[in-house]
């Protein structure tokens, strides 16, 4: 995702608790630029927090969609 110019910082970042909050809205925007806005980063940003594995299902879901876009 940073290759495509989404700017997430370390994923180091994620051990200090309050700096995880950061992270995840960092990596929320992301999903937004790479996706091109068919996942909105506040969506992502919900469903990373409220629902987990589940959320980073469905936004793995709009990365496909995205590259079979692309090919």
């Amino acid at each position: 995702m940073n290759q495509q110019g989404a700017g997430i910082p370390t994923a180091w970042l994620i051990i200090i608790p309050i700096v995880q909050l950061w992270w995840i809205w960092k990596f929320a925007e992301g999903v937004g630029k790479v996706t091109q806005g068919e996942m909105a980063g506040g969506l992502a940003f919900i469903l990373l927090l409220l629902t987990g594995n589940i959320g980073m299902a469905v936004i793995q879901n709009s990365f496909n969609k995205r590259a079979l876009k692309a090919a």
